[in-house]
């Protein structure tokens, strides 16, 4: 597999990823902007290992009980 490529496949990776997210955290009640901050975050912890940042962690503090309903909690969310 080329460089580009992988590529490729983890930004359709990180796509699908985040959109199945916030599809689960909007259907649990977050609302749909909060929703995509929240998804992106947890998206790019499982692919990158990249932290969220103070805004991303507040959001994910604020919805934690509908991100555990949706089944996305991540135990290092907030570290």
């Amino acid at each position: 597999m080329t460089a580009v490529a992988f590529r490729m496949n983890i930004a359709n990776d990180f796509k699908e990823l985040g959109t199945t997210y916030w599809q689960k955290l909007v259907r649990e009640g977050v609302p749909k902007n909060e929703a995509r901050t929240i998804a992106t975050a947890i998206a790019k912890l499982e692919l990158f290992a990249k932290q969220p940042s103070s805004e991303q962690k507040q959001l994910i503090s604020e919805f934690s009980r509908f991100i555990c309903r949706a089944q996305l909690w991540r135990s290092d969310l907030l570290i």
